[in-house]
């Protein structure tokens, strides 16, 4: 009996794709929120936290309503799904690939994924660099979500 020659010379899931295995840190809390956002990291006490406070306040969220959750590195969503059942998602400088989504959102814009109301953008601090971004993605996506309520379910 002949052997079976080996190919392709490769892991069929690499360490990179591991890390959506792996549990989540136990500072997330397990409670249900409206949104949870989605970010790169920002400095403590910078015009970007202070910015994203800004957006944060705008949409009237309570502090119990919301989580922010700084991405370090790919996460699963389906952990952070399960753990905080979030209504909406808000994407900052986050693409849905670093939590093991394969999907494309369109930027600026509310889009309906997995249950959730879903609004990718550029990052705070791009934003910072765009105004007409910044106007864009209040006047499409946050307001009719948080303020005038005509899309999802809040």
């Amino acid at each position: 009996m002949q052997s079976i020659p080996d190919i392709i010379q490769s892991d069929i899931v690499t360490d990179k794709q591991d890390v959506y295995w792996q549990a989540l840190p136990d500072a997330i809390p397990v409670q249900a929120v409206q949104a949870i956002i989605i970010t790169t990291p920002l400095a403590s006490g910078s015009n970007e936290e202070a910015q994203l406070h800004k957006i944060i306040q705008a949409c009237k969220l309570a502090e119990n309503e919301y989580y922010i959750y700084t991405l370090e590195q790919p996460t699963a969503w389906h952990q952070l799904r399960d753990r905080l059942q979030p209504k909406v998602v808000l994407l900052f400088g986050v693409l849905p690939q670093q939590l093991g989504i394969s999907a494309m959102f369109g930027i600026y814009h509310p889009n309906r994924f997995d249950g959730c109301i879903w609004i990718p953008s550029v990052s705070i601090a791009e934003m910072e660099k765009h105004p007409d971004t910044k106007k864009q993605l209040w006047v499409d996506a946050l307001k009719p979500v948080f303020i005038d309520k005509t899309i999802g379910n809040l």
